[in-house]
């Protein structure tokens, strides 16, 4: 084969297609075609050079720089097919792309420089010189008001046009679980999490835009939150390490290869969302610190030296999570939330450092990490503030937030991409259900469980009233959770609160009179009361300026306990009267959601930053802990028998119901389910009834809005 000269760069054309290698665009027959950067690099570097072989060793030198972390022969393996899939080729019978192996790459069709459209016939240069000079000048004049007036027309036009249709379609639409989209900075492909149960599939995943083939990147169920390298050449994530209970950064090529662990953290159940600074010289993160793995802030992984540089100091029982770089770098969104409740707002941060600035006083659920739009001047997020949770939009400089056109309910996780033009996000549908176990005993069931029929949305956190003949719980459709009650059956249902807010943990009083719920009015949690009679919710005042929730009734219906981080100190349960007065604190050493055993003599109750439920006797308060496994961060999935403790305990593909027997100290297995997702346990004066929250169905799927705006 001859060897031709190498082309400058510019505009090259091969059989149908035409290659920009300035601009790296690829387009065949005037429609542009989507290709990762690597793959065009290493189209570039063939098509300057047609007919020669180009080595491995040069594209590693040129595609990789000596400090990134890559199995470079995957990597160019990787970009190869990629470029073949946007060329049609084969490597069998290659027309573009001609493999010499173990050697290297030789581009084999002609390559050359797109012809020049023909330029119009001059003007016959008599025309003008046959006028007298005022009739030159006159029709010079006439050209020109022609113009004028042409362009006068145009720009009215122009501005009137009508922006194109928002489109709405799945992106990848892969069986399971997809979520946190990630667009590239070259916005040409979207990195996101595959999750789905009894399967190898999940993992981190790469989708080019209007592309048909995903590629994995990673192959463990414990990876979340992609973010891209500047430069589109690596994806780095977390990673949660099971055996060694932590959170792990890690980077892996954006083509596929071995992943290399940047950092280890300690592991918190509130750690999401990772951003590549734009210069490529950090990562921040959700980084948890100190003796309570659960308080975290952000901070700045470099990526020189592998320092870490706290960015924010959340104070009392505060989190920041859900980092997000502007653009140019110059400012960080994140989430500030509460560990009290599922409230946050959103702020921003100046990424040198200094004092957060908020955006939203809105005191919701923020599902995802936050985007930016490509001009900087918003900040696009999810929330409930709407009732539903749905994206919206926020100025950067502050101001009424406003909804996204074009995205309905059960929006989360929003990412856009940096050309302005597209926007990706978590379409999510879930149901959870609650259910009624029958017990023959307390450690044997009667039947199977049964699904009651309840309104659509998230229905969890029942409890039984005294008589067990009804039950509250939390309920949420497409608007903000309320309080309703129903029969023990599922029947006659009845809303109970319409305070338009976030309502929750209700608890029935041992009379049966009253209904003690936690609801979040303004920045705090407060203790509520409601008579069930027709009464109207009304503040039990706890105390100020602490977020105040998880009520529980005591025994003989006098007092009323509740977790508290008054004074910026560690939850620990307090009790107030039911007819209002001074707070008492109970615990010393932490604790949240109390119960009083039957006879009243011993308070059990679990811990917000360790697993196990712990005894109090009273009203010594010796403590000590009675259960090494349930509590935790799910302190709603244990109830309090007469002779022991129902709780849930998690395995592969589902979640068994087991039973602690005071009498014996031993666990024994009372049911079990094919489902993980839990969400609240309650079991009946009488120790006849279980009910349980659980997620029924589940589904999440990425969408493209295309036309974004």
């Amino acid at each position: 084969m001859a060897v031709t000269d190498p082309l400058k760069p510019g505009l090259l054309q091969f059989g149908p297609f035409e290659a920009d290698v300035r601009t790296e665009e690829l387009s065949r027959q005037g429609v542009q075609l989507r290709l990762p950067r690597q793959s065009f690099q290493i189209l570039a570097m063939l098509l300057q050079k047609p007919g020669q072989l180009i080595t491995r060793e040069q594209l590693h030198q040129a595609l990789w720089p000596s400090d990134t972390f890559v199995d470079f022969d995957k990597g160019i393996n990787a970009a190869i097919n990629r470029l073949r899939e946007a060329l049609g080729d084969s490597a069998e019978n290659p027309r573009y792309v001609e493999t010499l192996p173990r050697r290297g790459y030789r581009f084999v069709a002609p390559v050359g420089k797109p012809s020049s459209p023909a330029l119009p016939a001059r003007v016959r240069k008599g025309f003008y010189e046959n006028l007298t000079p005022k009739a030159r000048w006159l029709s010079v004049g006439v050209t020109l008001l022609a113009l004028f007036w042409g362009i006068g027309l145009w720009r009215p036009w122009k501005r009137s046009e009508a922006p194109a249709p928002i489109e709405v379609v799945p992106l990848a639409a892969l069986p399971g679980i997809e979520t946190e989209p990630a667009f590239s900075p070259d916005g040409n492909q979207v990195a996101f999490v595959l999750s789905e149960d009894g399967t190898e599939n999940s993992g981190i995943y790469t989708t080019l835009v209007g592309g048909e083939r995903s590629l994995r990147l990673t192959s463990n169920p414990g990876d979340f939150s992609p973010t891209w390298s500047p430069d589109c050449r690596q994806v780095a994530f977390y990673r949660y390490q099971h055996s060694e209970h932590n959170i792990g950064i890690y980077v892996v090529p954006a083509l596929g290869g071995t992943a290399q662990k940047l950092y280890t953290g300690l592991s918190s159940s509130w750690t999401t969302g990772l951003s590549w600074s734009p210069d490529g010289k950090a990562l921040a993160f959700s980084a948890s610190g100190g003796a309570d793995k659960n308080r975290t802030s952000i901070a700045l992984l470099s990526l020189a030296d592998s320092t870490t540089r706290s960015l924010t100091s959340p104070s009392g029982q505060e989190i920041d999570i859900a980092p997000a770089f502007s653009h140019d770098g110059s400012s960080l969104a994140f989430v500030r939330a509460t560990l009290a409740s599922v409230v946050a707002d959103l702020y921003v941060i100046p990424s040198a450092g200094g004092m957060p600035k908020r955006l939203t006083f809105d005191n919701t659920w923020i599902k995802g990490a936050p985007t930016w739009t490509a001009d900087g001047r918003d900040v696009v997020f999810s929330s409930g503030r709407g009732g539903s949770i749905g994206l919206w939009r926020v100025s950067a400089s502050g101001g009424a937030p406003r909804a996204v056109e074009g995205v309905g309910a059960f929006a989360f996780s929003p990412s856009i991409s940096p050309k302005g033009n597209q926007l990706a996000y978590e379409q999510v549908s879930a149901r959870e259900k609650i259910w009624r176990l029958s017990l023959k005993d307390e450690k044997h069931r009667e039947s199977p469980p049964v699904a009651l029929s309840l309104r659509k949305g998230r229905n969890w956190r029942p409890h039984f009233s005294p008589d067990g003949k009804r039950f509250v719980f939390e309920s949420s459709g497409l608007e903000r959770a309320e309080i309703w009650a129903c029969d023990s059956d599922g029947s006659k249902c009845d809303q109970l609160t319409f305070l338009h807010g976030t309502a929750g943990a209700p608890r029935w009083s041992p009379d049966g009179r009253y209904i003690a719920f936690e609801f979040r009015p303004k920045d705090r949690t407060e203790i509520y009361l409601l008579e069930i009679d027709g009464g109207k919710p009304r503040l039990l005042p706890t105390l100020s300026g602490a977020d105040n929730g998880g009520p529980s009734w005591s025994r003989d219906g006098k007092w009323i306990y509740f977790y508290s981080d008054w004074g910026g100190e560690p939850f620990q349960l307090w009790k107030v009267p039911m007819q209002g007065g001074s707070p008492v604190q109970v615990t010393r050493n932490g604790g949240v959601f109390g119960a009083e055993s039957s006879d009243g003599s011993f308070l059990y109750f679990c811990k917000f930053d360790a697993r196990g439920i712990w005894k109090m006797s009273l009203p010594d308060g010796k403590e000590e802990r009675v259960l090494d496994q349930a509590g935790g961060d799910e302190w709603y999935n244990w109830a309090l028998a007469r002779n022991g403790i129902y709780f849930v305990k998690h395995r592969n593909g589902g979640a068994d119901f087991d039973f602690f027997d005071f009498a014996t100290g031993k666990i024994v297995p009372s049911s079990t389910s094919d489902r993980q997702g839990f969400l609240g346990l309650a079991v009946s004066a009488d120790g006849r009834s279980i009910l349980y929250s659980e997620n029924e169905s589940e589904d999440s799927t990425i969408m493209l809005v295309k036309n974004f705006h």
